[in-house]
């Protein structure tokens, strides 16, 4: 509901009033480099499956969730990616929440591999559902990494090598692209926050020694969504809306990062680099709980599935990395298409 806000007189009045009456809590202004180490599988070979905006506790989760796990039962997975919002409509605030089991524990547990998981605008909930203003519900989500060593999330920005093969490296969007002025000013796009994670990003990705290098967020580069491209999202009229700020995020390592992962469209798309991102591959994964939306854009894809709900799966090894496509019918019929293979020399 809350993309609809723009679109009227009240809507505008709504988020100025808000953004002038917002609690201004104190949030961090640096962005440590925290590594956390996964050691997934044999050296030369990772198999990764990535799913995000899965956190409904709907059928549709519990379809998708039992796709994955006979997927990698068949196929083997040593990794999982979770791209943010794990909760809707909120995430929780405390860690002792029952929704963590629910929604993710009873899921995905029985899959029994680790996943990198960031957190989205539906996790950082304040007044209304995705409305990404309150980063407490990432701090929550960061406290439950203690509590399940199978929920990888040590900081909200994160790097995960896995051996020489390759390495992750996990960024919160939330703030950069909230639909309401977020309750921590430092960490609104243009502030001392957003700038000190680019930074970080940046030098660790091109300090990286990783054959593959591989950026985990939960807001889109590209997509041919409703949401559209980072920069122009949902035709907002404010810019701290419209994601500029996930924009300059992402080109902070374009042509040094190969894969871009994300989610918050609620599709299957992969993109061969563009003009506007030359050299790195972009991916959306966001239909593992939520669908629904007919394509909006234009832009050509390698992939795209739209309407459908699935996940993605990244085969690892030093020549190449092919992402797989599975999307999973009412049925709980699996079909899997080839959506990308990168080649390097």
């Amino acid at each position: 509901m809350l993309p609809m806000l723009h679109r009227g007189a009240l809507g505008v009045l709504l988020t100025a009033v808000l953004g002038a009456c917002a609690p201004t809590l104190q949030g961090p202004v640096t962005v440590p480099d925290v590594q956390v180490d996964v050691k997934p599988g044999p050296a030369d070979h990772l198999r990764v499956v990535v799913m995000g905006d899965q956190g409904t506790g709907t059928e549709v989760q519990r379809r998708v969730a039992t796709a994955m796990r006979a997927v990698c039962l068949r196929d083997g997975c040593d990794l999982g990616v979770a791209l943010g919002d794990n909760f809707y409509p909120a995430g929780p605030k405390d860690v002792n929440s029952p929704l963590f089991q629910a929604r993710f524990a009873d899921a995905y547990g029985p899959l029994g591999v680790p996943f990198l998981v960031v957190p989205g605008n539906h996790d950082e909930s304040w007044l209304v559902g995705g409305d990404g203003a309150d980063a407490r519900g990432a701090d929550a989500e960061v406290a439950y990494s203690r509590v399940n060593p199978q929920w990888v999330m040590p900081a909200r920005s994160y790097r995960a090598p896995v051996g020489a093969l390759a390495e992750f490296f996990a960024v919160d969007t939330a703030p950069l692209a909230a639909y309401l002025p977020g309750l921590r000013p430092a960490e609104r796009p243009g502030g001392a926050w957003d700038l000190a994670q680019r930074a970080w990003l940046s030098g660790a990705v091109r300090g990286s020694g990783a054959r593959w290098r591989l950026v985990l967020g939960h807001h889109p580069l590209f997509s041919n969504g409703a949401h559209g491209n980072a920069g122009a999202y949902d035709r907002f009229p404010f810019a701290f809306q419209q994601g500029g700020a996930v924009r300059d995020l992402y080109a902070s390592v374009c042509g040094a990062a190969d894969l871009l992962l994300s989610g918050h469209v609620h599709a299957l798309e992969v993109f061969a680099p563009q003009p506007e991102c030359p050299g790195t591959w972009t991916a959306v994964s966001g239909a593992a709980g939520e669908v629904g939306g007919d394509p909006a854009g234009s832009r050509l894809a390698t992939f795209a599935a739209f309407g459908q709900p699935g996940f993605l799966r990244l085969e690892i090894t030093p020549a190449e990395l092919v992402i797989t496509a599975y999307t999973v019918a009412a049925d709980g019929t699996v079909t899997a298409r080839e959506a990308a293979r990168i080649r390097k020399g």
